[in-house]
């Protein structure tokens, strides 16, 4: 019974408002590659909420991680309600889409159950289930989604900005509030962290994303393409930069440049960009050969907030990355290095041109890529932040 005991691993919750698999968003990969390199250190209870299916070859991808594993599907009718309440009460819509009664007091009577070390809720949108449990808890912000939503509202069309400013002010309101209730806390970057703006903020740990180590296995594809652009294709900032690269960057390019635009859900608006020099391909299996397809990959984003797993998978294929300075901000590669950076689409259409025309250039760049993300961005290395963290919250 002692040797027993001394070989147990601590009981780590982790609560999350996706099933972590397939890795189709940012989030979602985040949570799966943490999930994965923690199963290594804790047994895992994992608390899914989910507004999809989840698939049973899905399901087969997370239950090797996990200890217990919990799906609480949300209907369609609970997250109109949900909504509708969070209109009224002040709460972020999106907390209200993912909240039911329901699924809190199924959630609270499991945790007391399991009495875990420790309790890891992903995304402040999931602060409601948590705040109460009486365990020490983490909280993963990831983004400072408010400024997010923030600048979002400054994009979109007339009848949207209200529900994103609405959005933007409830949530930096929540993500302040909800700091309280949590004994430590995690954000993807220093510029994000910098954009929360209350009392302990500066305190918050900053934990980059990383890439999986497959990544760096040699492939050999023909470079068919001379542009490519990875996502999720059903994401409004991608969707508008999609646009951004086919309405504004290509003009200004030699006819018969080729672009490639790869990635789950796409929208009807990415469908229609469409045409001979332009293939969208959706949802691909092995995500690396989009990559690898292609000479350059372009990521003309201005969100300031996250961090671009796109731009971390092409670096680590050795792909040469062109994007903005705010996407850059969350990776700090140096410019012209490891990285190119471009501010409009006039300067995209310079720094494509000559990538394309000075071959070795872009090779060398490419090389510098991804030797500085293997030394800097790993989920080990996250997972081992987490690990510190989790196991000093036990110890006090």
């Amino acid at each position: 019974m002692e040797i027993e005991k001394k070989y147990m691993k601590p009981a780590l919750v982790v609560l999350t408002s996706r099933f972590p698999y397939p890795l189709e968003k940012g989030d979602k990969l985040r949570l799966y590659y943490q999930v994965k390199s923690l199963s290594e250190y804790f047994d895992i209870y994992l608390f899914s909420i989910t507004d999809q299916e989840t698939f049973v070859d899905d399901i087969e991808q997370i239950r090797p991680l996990v200890k217990e594993l919990h799906i609480l599907r949300l209907d369609f009718l609970t997250r109109c309600l949900g909504v509708f309440q969070a209109v009224f009460s002040g709460m972020p819509f999106q907390n209200g889409y993912f909240y039911q009664k329901k699924a809190l007091k199924y959630i609270y009577n499991q945790v007391v159950r399991i009495r875990p070390d420790h309790i890891y809720c992903h995304l402040a949108r999931m602060g409601e289930y948590a705040k109460n449990l009486p365990f020490s808890k983490t909280l993963d912000y990831m983004d400072s989604f408010g400024i997010g939503m923030e600048r979002r509202a400054k994009l979109a069309s007339w009848w949207q900005k209200w529900v994103y400013h609405a959005e933007a002010v409830r949530m930096k309101r929540y993500e302040m509030s909800i700091f309280q209730y949590f004994d430590h806390h995690t954000i993807i970057s220093d510029q994000d962290k910098k954009t929360l703006h209350f009392d302990g903020a500066e305190n918050i740990v900053v934990n980059p994303n990383g890439v999986d180590i497959r990544f760096f296995e040699e492939m050999d594809i023909d470079k068919d393409y001379d542009l490519v652009f990875v996502g999720n294709m059903g994401y409004l900032p991608n969707v508008e930069a999609a646009e951004y690269i086919v309405h504004e960057i290509l003009p200004l390019l030699p006819a018969g440049i080729k672009l490639l635009i790869s990635g789950a859900r796409p929208h009807k608006r990415i469908k229609s960009l469409a045409s001979s020099h332009v293939v969208v391909s959706g949802w691909v299996e092995d995500i690396r050969k989009s990559y690898k397809r292609a000479k350059i990959c372009i990521a003309p984003l201005w969100s300031g907030t996250g961090q671009q797993n796109k731009i971390l998978e092409a670096m680590a294929l050795g792909v040469p990355c062109l994007t903005t300075p705010a996407v850059n901000s969350a990776i700090g590669a140096s410019e012209n290095i490891d990285i190119v950076i471009a501010d409009n689409a006039s300067d995209f259409a310079t720094q494509i041109k000559h990538l394309l025309q000075n071959p070795v250039i872009a090779n060398e760049i490419g090389k510098n890529a991804q030797s500085f993300v293997m030394q800097n961005y790993s989920w080990e290395k996250n997972a081992l932040v987490l690990k510190r963290i989790f196991t000093e919250a036990k110890q006090h």
